[in-house]
């Protein structure tokens, strides 16, 4: 597999009553050459389960999860885990 062009970041906590729209307005984009790293910051309300659902359905979803630890954690762990060109 090739380096994506370019990896999209998103963070959650507790989100899943947004998160279904909001994966599927990146992934339907018309530029399609990315990485989606969507990471779950330790949710209690489903939205581990949406992105899992994601990641399943889309090569370029790459699912994350861990303990609750904060944004500034989440994005510095997208910045280390990211495979962009």
């Amino acid at each position: 597999m090739t380096r994506p062009t370019i990896s999209v970041a998103m963070s959650v906590y507790n989100g899943a009553r947004f998160l279904e729209s909001a994966i599927e307005s990146v992934l339907a984009q018309t530029f399609t050459d990315f990485e989606f790293l969507i990471l779950d910051d330790g949710s209690s309300d489903g939205s581990l389960a949406i992105i899992e659902r994601a990641a399943a359905r889309d090569p370029r979803v790459r699912a994350i999860t861990r303990e609750n630890r904060g944004l500034v954690y989440s994005l510095n762990q997208m910045i280390a885990e990211a495979s962009a060109a």
